[in-house]
C-alpha cells in the first residue's frame, strides 16, 4: 500500500491502517506477511528528490517539483541500496523514507 502522510505523520496513517482492518473485521497484519506500508510525507517527490541527494524538509510539500525519467530511475536504484539489510542510510535521508525501508525488507 502506498499513502501520503501529508501534514499528518507516518505513525499515525500506520495506526489508520490499523483501524480500518479492525473496522472491517479483519486481523491485523503479522510480522510474517509480505504486506509493506510505504507512506512518504506529502508525496512521492519527497522520496525521489531525497534519494537523489537532495536535502529536504518534509514539512515541505515538493509536489511540483520538476522530476525526469532518469531521477525515478536514479531513485528507484538507490531505494533499492539504501534498504539493503545493515546499509547504513546517509544523514539526509528524510524520516518517512527511513521507515520505509524496514517495510520493504518484509518482501525478502
Amino acid at each position: 500500500m502506498l499513502i501520503d502522510a501529508d501534514a499528518g505523520t507516518v505513525a499515525g496513517h500506520q495506526a489508520e491502517l490499523q483501524s480500518e482492518l479492525a473496522a472491517a473485521g479483519l486481523d491485523r497484519r503479522k510480522d510474517a506477511e509480505r504486506i509493506v506500508h510505504l507512506i512518504p510525507k506529502w508525496s512521492i517527490e519527497t522520496w525521489i528528490l531525497c534519494l537523489n541527494g537532495r536535502e529536504l524538509d518534509e514539512d515541505r510539500s515538493y509536489r511540483n517539483e520538476k522530476i525526469d525519467g532518469r531521477e525515478i530511475t536514479s531513485a528507484a536504484n538507490t531505494f533499492f541500496d539504501w534498504s539493503r539489510p545493515n546499509f547504513t542510510v546517509p544523514r539526509q535521508c528524510v524520516p518517512s523514507l527511513t521507515a520505509a525501508f524496514p517495510e520493504v525488507r518484509r518482501l525478502d
